[in-house]
């Protein structure tokens, strides 16, 4: 005898139980609910919706995406549950497929203002940004006041370019949904894209006062204020963050790096501590730039560059692509400081350089276009220009991948500006990483990172999920047509007539209370020397506040001297009154080392345990004065104080990087040129045999114009 089921009247009255307690937020008991129904109704396809959605807003989208594929099974007329479905797989990253559900809710409801607006989206997500506009537009021709429609046309035009479009529908959508935080937000983003710093911020803040605790829009504030030189201002917002947010990786990444900008200290060794121990239990959206210059091991870099990556930048790959069969091999160079930026004054000779009858070498430029003579100089290195400043990631990697590019390298890392979504796209068969970052970007799409044997020793390699590549000398180029100005009198800088004079010109980021420690203790052993800062900003309160943790120590006011920031050359020219240039811990002088030295400055350092803290020990090496190089800190210290005392050796140092200095290795671009060109040939081989291993250059063997190995 068969046991008659529940009667269909029993099923819709669980289903209403379970429907009113998920109405109520009570979604544990509504998927229990939801679940009784389906035990004895397999396919009803409502229970399966709806159950589904909680499962989605739960974080467990695979399961989602196959209850509401049987709902769709079991009742396809309903446009609304192909809509979630196509949200569902947005989340688990499945574009085509959310693009063809969110297709289908279109179809079934082609009246529907909410269907074309999740169709927008889905659109934009998969790359497709002028699909996105149309789909946008008949939302709105549905419904005229849907504010997601609107929405999403202003992420369309804004994603095609049109930034003045893009405003006007984020503009419209704040006015019809005030309280929704997304519209505000890129209302207040373009804004600031397009020069109108003042207007993104009263937006922000205008919706905060509606939306107090919304901390997505008072960390986007914090960023405007910071870009507007209100670095107080900014701090205080990221406070506030912080207070309602206190497991914030990211504005707590954002407060130290502000802190360190100003030199204020007052709460460093807490946050130092919290930031490592949010590292430890992988707490997502810590900075791995900000931890460079903070004490930290090459472990703990590389799992905070693994938790960054895998939070803000997980691997999307496209279509596998392959080395072209051309005479030349490709390479593109990935960056946003194609302009009058560290990075190219010392890298335009490099990019000059490329042997063109075996290189063709193309930009990609994700920054902006100051119109200095440098940006000029730059697009007339490379044999193709490609200004993508603006562009989405998907953009641009599909443009790379059209290019045929071989092999892609990325001048950024972790650092701000940086186009991590496009390498993790996988544009290229080869990418690496090179100059930009001075670690391991921690992302299993970058193959390489070109470094040296002293930044990056093989017996390192552990630490790093690059491939190690060693250039034969050192990772740095630099750039022989650099001019340096006619220096200014000690007098008009605001120097002292007579004296030592150590400069520091580091970014103030780089400075600490253990390297302050140690200057102020040169200080008081060198009597009448200066030390000499330079004002980034004019008024810089990093300036005020290293003044008085000097003052804290000992040295009185008058002998901390700032120069302003000044065009290149004539800061070039500062360096003819330096005697001697002090480096810093954990994260050492770079480009200012190489300026230092270029301008007939001797740079003292010690070499510390990670890339960010060898690379000025590096540069000394190359340069032939690795006696600059200190064991420790109490060497590094007895070092200076002996050189600020011995005129002749430092007159001896002067006259070496005048003459043989120039000479050496470090300055001599042809050479690190070749070196490359030779990295990226052995790159190619490895491609091509599968087999990636680490390997240092012999530059002996890479003579100018040889072909590539394809």
């Amino acid at each position: 005898m068969t046991v008659p089921g529940p009667a269909p009247a029993q099923i819709a009255a669980a289903f209403d139980v379970a429907l009113r307690l998920h109405r109520q937020g009570r979604w544990r008991e509504a998927l229990a609910g939801y679940e009784r129904v389906l035990a004895v109704a397999p396919a009803h396809a409502a229970a399966l919706h709806y159950s589904g959605l909680i499962l989605h807003q739960a974080g467990h989208h695979e399961d989602a995406a196959r209850r509401l594929q049987r709902s769709v099974r079991a009742e396809p007329q309903q446009p609304e549950v192909w809509s979630n479905l196509g949200l569902v797989y947005q989340a688990l990253g499945l574009h085509g497929d959310a693009v063809a559900a969110l297709t289908e809710a279109t179809r079934r409801a082609p009246g529907d203002a909410g269907a074309w607006s999740n169709l927008a989206g889905g659109l934009l997500d998969a790359g497709r940004p002028e699909d996105a506009d149309a789909a946008a537009r008949r939302a709105l021709a549905a419904d005229a006041r849907h504010a997601g429609g609107w929405f999403n046309l202003a992420l369309a035009c804004q994603a095609c370019g049109r930034l003045a479009e893009a405003q006007d529908a984020a503009r419209r959508a704040v006015d019809l949904a005030p309280a929704a935080m997304a519209p505000s937000g890129l209302k207040a983003q373009l804004e600031e894209a397009t020069g109108q710093a003042d207007a993104a911020r009263a937006t922000l803040e205008a919706a905060l006062r509606a939306q107090p605790a919304a901390v997505p829009l008072r960390f986007q504030l914090a960023g405007v204020l910071e870009r507007r030189g209100d670095l107080a201002a900014a701090a205080a917002a990221l406070e506030a963050v912080r207070q309602a947010a206190p497991d914030d990786g990211a504005a707590l990444s954002q407060l130290l790096v502000l802190r360190k900008r100003l030199a204020d200290w007052h709460d460093l060794e807490a946050l130092r501590a919290q930031f490592r121990a949010g590292v430890l239990r992988g707490l997502p959206l810590l900075s791995p730039f900000c931890l460079l210059s903070d004490p930290s091991s090459r472990a703990e870099q590389r799992r905070c560059a693994e938790n960054w990556t895998v939070a803000l930048a997980p691997p999307r790959p496209g279509p596998a692509c392959a080395l072209h069969a051309g005479p030349r091999l490709r390479i593109g160079y990935l960056s946003a400081d194609f302009h009058a930026h560290a990075t190219a004054f010392l890298a335009a000779g490099v990019f000059e350089g490329h042997d063109r009858a075996a290189f063709e070498v193309v930009a990609y430029s994700t920054g902006p276009d100051d119109g200095s003579a440098l940006r000029a100089r730059l697009r007339a290195g490379f044999d193709r220009f490609v200004d993508a400043a603006g562009w989405p990631a998907t953009r641009l990697a599909a443009q790379i991948r059209a290019d045929g590019i071989d092999l892609l390298v990325d001048l950024k890392g972790h650092t701000e500006g940086a186009a991590t979504a496009v390498l993790a796209q996988r544009p290229a068969p080869i990418q690496a990483q090179w100059l930009g970052y001075p670690g391991t970007m921690g992302a299993s799409y970058v193959d390489y990172l070109i470094g040296d044997p002293v930044v990056t020793p093989f017996a390192d390699a552990a630490d790093y999920t690059e491939t190690l590549v060693q250039l034969p000398v050192c990772y740095q180029p630099n750039d022989r047509q650099r001019p340096v100005a006619a220096p200014e009198t000690r007098a008009a800088l605001g120097l002292p007539a007579a004296g030592v004079v150590f400069c520091s010109f580091h970014n103030p980021f780089k400075f600490n209370p253990e390297v302050i420690d140690s200057y102020s203790t040169i200080l008081s052993r060198v009597p009448a020397s200066v030390l000499w800062l330079l004002d980034r900003g004019g008024r810089d309160p990093a300036i005020v506040n290293l003044r008085r943790e000097l003052a804290r120590r000992g040295i009185a006011a008058d002998r901390v001297v700032a120069a302003r920031s000044r065009p290149n050359p004539e800061y070039l020219a500062l360096y003819h009154h330096a005697d001697l240039f002090l480096d810093t811990w954990p994260y050492g002088a770079h480009t200012t080392a190489s300026d230092a030295l270029w301008a007939g400055c001797p740079v003292l350092t010690w070499r510390g345990e990670t890339f960010a803290g060898r690379v000025a020990a590096s540069l000394l090496a190359a340069v032939g004065l690795p006696e600059l190089v200190a064991r420790n800190v109490d060497d590094y210290i007895d070092r200076a104080v002996a050189l600020a005392g011995n005129d002749p050796e430092r007159s001896r140092l002067r006259a070496y990087l005048a003459g043989p200095g120039r000479a050496s290795p470090l300055f001599d671009t042809a050479a690190t040129v070749r070196a490359l060109e030779a990295a990226y040939r052995t790159m190619a081989e490895q491609c091509r045999s599968g087999r990636r291993q680490p390997f240092r250059v012999d530059a002996e063997r890479a003579p100018a114009g040889s072909p590539p190995t394809l």
